[in-house]
């Protein structure tokens, strides 16, 4: 169901900015399947969803797996961050932050710039200086959307059992 919600999210949910620059909202879902699954799940469902989303949506660009392997990255990289951390941490914020950070940096900005020149050639530079723009200026509303969602998701799956709780939030562990 979450692969289904970042394919949307990625395909349905994105707001064209100018040419090859888009605000998209699957990292909510792929971030959500970091922190439930782990890194291996999540560098999977961000492969997966990635190449669904691009044959469900197409873009009008050629298909380049490179961009598929760069979103698994992202889950991996989302899950190195968020795998099984304790939600009601005061750090919990700083953990979103960092992985957040991370991959609008490595993922964002670095790989899918130089993807993309191969596609607009001397036009880069100036994408490359709109997608910093576009990734700094939305940091912070991501960083919220992220830390409502992967709080409200990590309740819900503790109070159903889906996960263990972290020791500090059990009550038949003793520290």
């Amino acid at each position: 169901m979450l692969i289904a919600l970042t394919i949307i999210g990625n395909g349905l949910l994105k707001i064209p900015l100018s040419m090859g620059l888009e605000i998209r909202f699957g990292f909510i879902f792929l971030s959500t399947i970091a922190f439930l699954f782990g890194p291996i799940v999540t560098f999977a469902a961000g492969f997966i969803a990635s190449v669904l989303a691009f044959l469900l949506f197409p873009t009008g660009y050629g298909f380049n797996p490179l961009f598929d392997l760069n979103a698994g990255l992202a889950g991996f990289i989302y899950a190195l961050f968020l795998y099984r951390r304790n939600y009601k941490s005061e750090y919990f914020i700083f953990w979103i932050v960092s992985a957040k950070i991370a991959v609008n940096l490595i993922c964002n900005i670095f790989i899918n710039t130089y993807l993309f020149r191969g596609y607009f050639g001397s036009f880069a530079e100036i994408i490359t200086i709109t997608r910093v723009f576009k990734n700094v200026a939305l940091l912070p509303i991501e960083i919220v959307l992220m830390l409502i969602v992967i709080k409200y998701v990590a309740a819900s799956a503790y109070k159903y059992n889906f996960i263990k709780k972290p020791l500090k939030l059990r009550k038949d562990v003793k520290e």
